[in-house]
């Protein structure tokens, strides 16, 4: 099995997004959200519109869906098991997603990233190929679906996040896993307490 790695180069990433909006929305929200979330890839095929949607209304409203504002999408994320750690949605990815939902035929249950033939969520193979694809038309090579929440993390340790909340959030057992993960050797398995009472 070829070993994955998350996308450093921000650069890379414009260039994927480029991409796969020439593809479809539905595509660049997959990269996107995900990369911008860290979510498993298990979640992030299982999202339901509702997932994403502020003010949950209830059936009867469904037709309201195509009148979505960006203040009607989720502020952040969050993993269940540690709600504290929350990861704030960038505004423009709020809108994208906002507009997405609003031009689809969507109700609250549709999956958010659907096949457009089936309307059933999209299958592994199916985002792989999505993603894996794009990769090779920027020429970038050992992407794969596992490479989007390592980029996740890779660049929340770049912004300075600490590695222990990346490990906590991504629900990894040690250090050396998260860093391994993120595929940054050079981070320091040791923390340090410095007191000065």
């Amino acid at each position: 099995m070829e070993c994955v790695v998350p996308i450093k180069d921000k650069t890379h990433i414009e260039a994927m997004y480029q991409v796969l909006q020439q593809h479809s929305q539905r595509d660049y929200l997959l990269l996107s959200f995900a990369i911008h979330t860290g979510v498993k890839l298990s979640t992030l095929l299982s999202l339901r519109v509702a997932d994403v949607v502020e003010h949950h209304r209830n059936e009867a409203d469904d037709q309201t869906l195509h009148t979505l504002h960006t203040q009607d999408i989720i502020q952040s994320w969050s993993n269940p098991q540690f709600p504290e750690i929350v990861v704030p949605l960038p505004s423009s990815l709020r809108q994208a997603l906002a507009a997405y939902i609003s031009q689809g035929d969507c109700t609250l249950q549709s999956f958010l990233f659907q096949s457009s033939r089936t309307k059933k969520q999209l299958s592994r193979q199916q985002a792989y190929r999505i993603i894996h694809q794009a990769a090779e038309e920027v020429e970038l090579a050992h992407i794969g679906l596992q490479s989007l929440r390592k980029t996740f993390a890779y660049h929340a340790y770049q912004a300075g996040t600490p590695v222990t909340v990346i490990q906590k959030y991504l629900g990894h057992q040690s250090l050396a896993e998260t860093i391994k993960f993120m595929d940054v050797p050079d981070v320091s398995k040791v923390i340090e307490i410095h007191l000065d009472i």
